[in-house]
């Protein structure tokens, strides 16, 4: 009993509201295209005014230009007299620039002085302003003339000289635009408003009348359409609440009954497919909590796994580098110079050596080999305490020229026995640059000694530096053989020898590779540029200023002075 009484109650508001809406709706949109139309029409009278009004204002400003120029009040006022017989005009007058009246309907305001609430520009010659009386509103014509010079050679007609009095002379000096007064109109608005009242009521009672029948309808269709609907909206709210015996009584042919059959039909189906998806859910819930459990399980022992193989594949990976770097050392460069110890060595105990010549020739080799021993434990050295930021550094300003020449003297003899031209002229002895003397006096050695060794008996090594504001860069030349393209990024490898040179020649393999490690510390760059049998630049840059240096979180070891 009470659900039907709430269910009456809801009808009555909903087919309420339905009604008040459409009627609101209606009476909306009635009255915005009446104001609208209203105000259009407003609008389309005031902008027809005001354009029936220029255009008297301008044609009463254009026949006054003589009269005003030449103070003929008579004239004036017989103009006056014409324009005031236009209807909505109340009243009119004109006066000189100053705002000085010079003709007016009443003779006793000539003379007299108003303030002309504009700016006197000729590009703005017409004005629309509002009075103190409300349906007054006043137009303000420029009146001015044009002088032209009489020839071309002559100076403007009447023109007072030195005075522009705001024209355009300086524009073409040939055109004069000189301001003489105002044309001012004083126009009602009171017929134009009884033309819009008389409108403003048809239109409401137009709007009225819509609204009214527009109402009628709108019960009607409401009525007709509602009630279906509110037997619909019971019998969901039945469904709703779990109640599956719901029908609805509608027999009619439109939409609403082909609406109230599907009802029905799917009320049928309901019962049937409720029972099966009550039975199915419970089942795929079984079967989804088992299957994410299973999943969360093997994700977990995945990531566990693919953390300990990337953990793996990272110390297999420097493992493999760390048992190259050893087996080549091992291999190429320490069995070597031991062998050739071990020989001589041998060959001396056996009494090989049958003259002092011999066993001098063996001594030296020997000799040798253990510089080269030496060289190589020293630059294995030198590279693992630069990898590990352990090396220190002292920051100076260096004279890169002097340099350049302590390391020619080092070199010197291995250039004279090579039959080498050394030039070192294009180094500016007034540029200085902030690095370690005595690394890049090592830098400087690894590289002309690896120029040395390319370059055949009486090539050149050439020194040269250029500058810019930030860094000084280095280039050291020769013409020996030059170096394939694809081999050049193999210089800096460690262990490294070109097929080019002898493999038992004295370069350990690490002399370049060191040298790109000192230059990259001191923030630097190393590069090379080679052409095959025309010879190799190895260029090298490092900063004018002085430097800071940060090496992978180790304690700063690089001090400056």
């Amino acid at each position: 009993m009470i659900n039907t009484v709430i269910g009456k109650s809801a009808r009555s508001r909903l087919g309420t509201k339905s009604i008040l809406t459409v009627v609101l709706l209606i009476s909306i949109i009635s009255i915005t295209l009446t104001t609208f139309f209203v105000t259009r029409q407003k609008g389309s009278l005031i902008e027809e005014l005001q354009k029936r009004m220029f255009s008297l204002a301008s044609n009463l400003a254009f026949n006054s230009q003589l009269s005003v120029l030449s103070r003929d009040i008579n004239r004036l006022q017989m103009f006056l007299s014409g324009v005031k017989k236009e209807s909505d005009i109340e009243d009119a007058f004109i006066t000189d620039i100053d705002g000085l009246i010079l003709a007016h309907n009443d003779t006793t305001m000539l003379g007299q002085k108003i303030e002309i609430p504009i700016i006197a520009d000729s590009l703005l010659q017409k004005n629309w302003i509002s009075t103190e009386n409300r349906n007054i509103w006043r137009t303000v014509t420029l009146i001015e003339i044009e002088r032209k010079p009489v020839d071309s050679d002559e100076g403007l007609l009447f023109s007072p000289p030195g005075k522009t009095n705001g024209t355009d002379r300086d524009l073409n000096p040939s055109v004069y635009h000189e301001k003489l007064g105002y044309a001012i109109l004083d126009v009602s608005l009171e017929s134009m408003n009884r033309s819009l009242a008389t409108g403003t009521r048809h239109a409401i009672t137009i709007t009225l009348i819509i609204i009214l029948i527009g109402a009628v309808v709108v019960v009607y269709l409401v009525r007709s359409i509602a009630n279906p609907i509110h037997h619909l909206a019971d019998a969901t709210r039945a469904v709703a609440q779990g109640d599956l015996d719901q029908t609805v009584p509608i027999k009619r042919s439109d939409e609403i009954g082909v609406l109230a059959d599907s009802f029905n039909h799917m009320i049928q189906q309901l019962k049937v497919s409720r029972e099966k998806i009550e039975t199915w859910n419970r089942e795929l819930e079984t079967k989804v909590a088992e299957r994410t459990s299973e999943l969360k399980e093997k994700h977990h022992e995945l990531e566990i796994a693919h953390n300990e193989l990337e953990n793996a594949y990272e110390e297999l990976k420097t493992l493999d580098k760390a048992k190259d770097d050893f087996l080549s050392l091992v291999s190429h460069e320490l069995r070597t110079p031991l062998s050739s110890i071990l020989l001589y060595s041998e060959m001396l105990l056996d009494g090989l050596a049958n003259t002092e010549e011999d066993r001098n020739e063996f001594l030296s080799t020997i000799v040798d080999n253990c510089k080269r021993l030496t060289r190589l434990i020293n630059d294995v050295l030198d590279l693992s305490k630069i990898e590990a930021g352990r090396m220190p550094f002292t920051l100076e300003k260096l004279n890169m020229k002097s340099l350049v020449i302590e390391t020619l003297n080092s070199i010197r003899p291995a250039l004279e026995s090579h039959g080498i031209n050394f030039d070192c002229k294009q180094v500016d002895d007034n540029i200085h640059l902030w690095a370690d003397r005595d690394k890049i006096i090592q830098v400087l050695t690894n590289i002309t000694s690896n120029a040395i060794r390319f370059t055949p008996q009486g090539g050149t090594i050439s020194v040269s530096m250029t500058t810019n504001t930030q860094m000084g860069t280095i280039a050291v030349k020769d013409t020996g053989k030059g170096i394939k393209k694809e081999d050049i990024s193999k210089v800096f490898d460690r262990f490294s020898q070109l097929e080019s040179i002898d493999h038992h020649s004295k370069g350990t393999g690490l002399g370049m590779t060191i040298s790109k490690s000192i230059i990259e510390r001191l923030g630097g760059e190393i590069w090379i540029e080679s052409e095959v049998g025309k010879g190799t630049t190895v260029f090298f840059a490092l900063p004018r200023k002085k430097p800071r240096y940060k090496f992978n979180g180790e304690k700063e070891i690089i001090n400056g002075t």
